[in-house]
């Protein structure tokens, strides 16, 4: 008789060669404006991108208790996400090396709690800047060491939404991808799983500029501080900007912010035009995707026809990672997640914001 195999499962081998199982796979996509965090086991999370520092008392020496949305940094106490919006000491995320600075590890710090140690991490940089091997390096070493993490791997924006939907991947056929965030806006054309580096830029424009530009004319109006995040929110319906214990009126934060998404879009449609325009039609599909791709899909769905808003657009990056991730890290051992955050901060694929 032959001898008998065994049954026993094997564990996939760590990408470093060793034999340690690896972790669970995580795309996190640190935004500007949002941070938006996918599980291999389906589980997400998104968290407004601010940050605020809290001033020491006497109390944080009686009480060092912190609630869920607080984190220590250097030893300082941050509050990070929807409760530092418009806050006295809320950050400003809109600097160009922003993640060399203590806030960028306030985001990751709170992320942690969502996030177990050891986890194999993808994550983005927009492309000037993954470009330099010093800023790839930098954010690679904060976030392993941030999230404990067994590995890092940083990609570009943009190319991690190409990667959220299997469909417009084909070795032959070219895709062109406009990425519109909160600060940046990517332009990134695939063919396969390669970068067309000479149809491909980055450049300093964003749903920010709307949101802020509103936000300095409603605070000379209102004569109180109004942080760009409060104009985003009562834009979408969330929650009403208010002032004097009463609502500022919606139709004059939709009208302007309508009136400026117009101009913001006719400056993308002008690079998507240098960048694609003379060879448009010979791209298989031309997407939309970012935070922004909702707002300016009206001013800019004339560039070319089928030109088409990618599904969960918001989220589209942090799920393009998840799918990097997942092929380069390999299939998923029997890794259980310990959850770290209340449930009801998990969105659920219906709910996440577009």
């Amino acid at each position: 008789m032959g001898e008998k195999k065994s049954s026993r499962r094997r564990e996939p081998r760590s990408t470093d060669g060793s034999s340690k199982p690896r972790g669970p796979v995580v795309g996190i996509d640190l935004g500007y404006g949002f941070t938006k965090i996918v599980r291999e086991d389906g589980q997400r999370l998104m968290f407004p991108s601010v940050a605020a520092a809290v001033a020491p008392t006497i109390m944080m020496q009686l009480h060092p208790m912190q609630d869920s949305d607080e984190v220590l940094v250097d030893d300082i106490r941050y509050i990070v996400g929807e409760r530092a919006i418009g806050h006295a000491e809320r950050f400003s995320n809109l600097h160009n090396m922003w993640w060399t600075l203590p806030h960028y590890r306030a985001l990751i710090a709170q992320a942690k709690k969502f996030i177990p140690d050891g986890a194999c991490i993808v994550t983005g940089l927009p492309l000037d800047k993954y470009m330099a091997q010093q800023g790839m390096g930098h954010v690679s070493q904060t976030i392993k060491s941030g999230l404990r993490a067994q590995h890092v791997t940083v990609i570009p924006q943009g190319v991690g939404a190409y990667f959220s939907e299997p469909t417009l991947e084909h070795p032959r056929n070219k895709v062109a991808l406009v990425d519109i965030g909160t600060w940046t806006t990517e332009f990134v054309a695939m063919t396969g799983q390669d970068l067309i580096s000479q149809a491909s830029v980055g450049i300093r424009l964003g749903i920010n500029d709307i949101f802020a530009t509103v936000a300095t004319e409603l605070q000379a109006k209102l004569s109180r501080p109004v942080d760009p995040h409060e104009v985003e929110r009562a834009h979408r319906g969330e929650e009403e900007l208010r002032t004097q214990g009463r609502p500022v009126a919606h139709d004059y934060i939709t009208d302007r912010v309508t009136q400026l998404a117009k101009e913001s879009a006719s400056q993308i449609l002008a690079k998507m035009t240098d960048l694609w325009g003379p060879h448009a039609a010979a791209y298989e599909a031309v997407i939309l995707c970012g935070g922004g791709a909702k707002l300016l899909y009206p001013f800019l769905k004339g560039f070319r026809e089928g030109i088409l808003v990618v599904s969960d657009a918001q989220f589209a990056n942090a799920r393009g990672y998840l799918n990097v991730g997942l092929r380069i890290y390999g299939p998923p051992p029997q890794i259980a997640y310990d959850d770290q955050v209340p449930a009801k901060q998990v969105l659920n694929p219906d709910e996440a914001m577009v």
